[in-house]
């Protein structure tokens, strides 16, 4: 299991860093040459796309429990039953989600007061040509649920940044010969298409060695409904935290204001993609142990390793934009970032940071059959969230918005319940990332006060970095077993 999960966190981390990579590459050309107002059009038509794919119903996840359990029981006929449930269901909710998109589009765009005549015409045409892509992505979501259950993420992974390569630059070319929105979401529609044909043919390789049929099973039925509707209404908590805000700023501020915080967002999101990645190996992995056996007392270590490597990449990259926040807006939105804009994003870089480091207990919950509970502290999250959001645009415009999204890290009670569920001590976690917690507010202090920039830049700089050498120092044992498996293999393909 420990290799498994080491190697497909592996997987999922480099290929997020690429990914992010070209979007942190990509979102400021298009602000750029698209301009803050029309990329803040831009940023609509997705949010609105994003919210639609809803309709997927935590089928996804669905799939990866019950597939991987299928598998690790050898049980072909339950796996044919998966398959048709999984695989059925989504075929009709993408055909009905891409309808209801393409229908309602006008009504959809008439409540955003804000919006200009023209804006509106454009961003109905820019939603009915959405239709196209939520129809491929949430079919392509099942396909990559059995991907995880079986384990191939380095598959899925490079089929996704594949399509992110293209995707980005094909957005770059689009924007460099004068597209806008209309222009950007048919280039959309290209790769949505192209990913979902290349993941229909990883499938039929995973697969074709079992002899599937259609078999449909009412009782699997009623347990991947009860499964899917848990594990949907807690993606729909983390989707509603992650797009409606927006929603709400577009409506309250306008399209120049939405660009910015859009901008802001997009960047401090990426905290929150990247630190998940390394541990989300582990739903799939207590999916397939809990259909068998489980001891317990084995978990606490490799539970505090996963915390380890989750709050790394979410407080040691949060650490380094708060140091590096002026410079970044700089090169983000192209001029020198007023005093509200740098204070806005650094709230924005401490609220993502924070509430990133609920990914283990997110997994942990789902992993264990904890879905409802997940689903939960999830939607209650983001409710709070929005609430506040909602409220701080109302009275403190750009600034109260940020502030807004500190309350989704009352998420962090996930991690409270997964840990129990493993018998390990709900506040244990809070324990073993006490240093850098610590260090990551204090970062967020100095930057926020007055003083000599050269000194803040120079005293959050030791800090960043002495916390990097906390983490090299408590992971110095897996570190130096991950390098020589990393040696061995190369040996071996070069042998």
């Amino acid at each position: 299991m420990k290799q498994s999960l080491l190697k497909n966190g592996l997987y999922n981390t480099a290929a997020g860093i690429i990914r992010i990579g070209l979007a942190l590459l990509t979102i400021p050309v298009l602000i750029r040459l698209l301009g803050v107002e029309e990329y803040g059009l831009w940023t609509l038509a997705m949010t609105v796309i994003v919210i639609v794919t809803l309709a997927e119903s935590g089928l996804s996840l669905a799939t990866t429990m019950f597939v991987s359990q299928d598998l690790e029981r050898n049980d072909v006929a339950g796996l044919s039953q998966t398959l048709t449930i999984t695989g059925g269901a989504m075929l009709v909710l993408s055909v009905l989600a891409g309808a209801f998109l393409w229908a309602f589009a006008p009504q959809i765009v008439g409540g955003f007061a804000k919006l200009q005549l023209f804006q509106q015409v454009i961003a109905i045409e820019a939603l009915k040509l959405g239709a196209i892509v939520v129809w491929a992505r949430l079919i392509q979501q099942v396909l990559v649920g059995v991907e995880q259950a079986c384990q191939r993420y380095d598959l899925t992974n490079g089929i996704t940044t594949i399509q992110a390569f293209a995707l980005n630059i094909g957005m770059l070319i689009v924007v460099f010969t004068g597209g806008k929105t209309l222009a950007l979401m048919q280039w959309q529609i290209c790769v949505a298409v192209g990913g979902l044909l290349c993941h229909c043919w990883i499938n039929w390789w995973l697969l074709k060695k079992f002899p599937l049929h259609i078999n449909w099973n009412p009782q699997r039925g009623v347990e991947i409904f009860r499964y899917s509707m848990m594990s949907w209404l807690t993606a729909m908590g983390g989707v509603l935290f992650a797009q409606m805000d927006k929603v709400i700023v577009g409506s309250a501020l306008g399209t120049t204001e939405l660009g910015i915080y859009a901008a802001i967002t997009n960047v401090t999101n990426q905290i929150n993609v990247l630190s998940a990645l390394p541990v989300q190996p582990m739903m799939p992995a207590l999916s397939a142990l809990a259909a068998s056996e489980f001891d317990p007392n084995q978990a606490e270590e490799r539970v505090k390793q996963a915390y380890l490597v989750n709050s790394f990449f979410a407080l040691g990259i949060g650490c380094v934009l708060l140091t590096v926040a002026p410079f970044l807006l700089k090169l983000l939105l192209g001029n020198e970032p007023s005093a509200t804009v740098l204070l806005s994003f650094r709230i924005a870089v401490l609220a993502y940071s924070l509430y990133s480091v609920n990914a283990v207990g997110f997994y942990l919950c789902l992993g264990l059959n904890a879905a409802r509970t997940c689903m939960t502290i999830q939607v209650g999250g983001s409710i709070l969230a929005l609430g506040l959001i909602w409220m701080g645009t109302e009275r403190l415009g750009l600034l109260g918005a940020m502030l807004g999204n500190l309350g989704f890290a009352v998420t962090w009670l996930m991690n409270v319940y997964g840990c129990r569920l493993l018998k390990i001590p709900g506040l244990k976690w809070l324990q073993w990332l006490g240093v850098p917690l610590v260090v990551t507010v204090t970062i967020f202090g100095v930057g926020i006060i007055d003083g000599d920039p050269i000194v803040k830049l120079s005293l959050m700089s030791g800090l960043s970095i002495g916390l990097f050498g906390w983490y090299v120092f408590h992971q110095f044992a897996t570190l130096k077993s991950l390098y020589t498996k990393l040696q061995y293999s190369f040996s071996n393909k070069v042998n």
